[in-house]
């Protein structure tokens, strides 16, 4: 290999970085403040999670979401997630008596 082949760090120590890995533009104004803190994020639960949270089989989880009774987010292919928020919201819609 020639020497012209080979890549060194900077001599100030930093690691040289491909331009790819570069910060791209900031976010729209719009969309900054979507996700303000790490408790929204974390209102993002799995499945696993949300059948902790609920006395349900995860059948029945299977069969609500399939009929969109309940609000789920695929990502990828076999990934979902659920708002816990939006569930918990679903769940009072489908709430019967209690008489209010």
């Amino acid at each position: 290999m020639q020497k012209a082949d080979q890549q060194t760090a900077p001599a100030s120590g930093e690691a040289n970085v491909p331009d790819e890995n570069q910060p791209q533009t900031r976010l729209p104004r719009e969309n900054e403040g979507r996700f303000e803190s790490d408790k929204e994020l974390k209102a993002f639960i799995d499945e696993k999670q949300l059948l902790v949270r609920l006395p349900v089989s995860r059948r029945t989880l299977f069969n609500w979401r399939a009929a969109g009774k309940i609000p789920s987010v695929r990502l990828g292919g076999r990934r979902v997630l659920f708002h816990w928020p939006s569930v918990e919201a679903a769940l009072l819609r489908m709430q019967r008596g209690g008489g209010q």
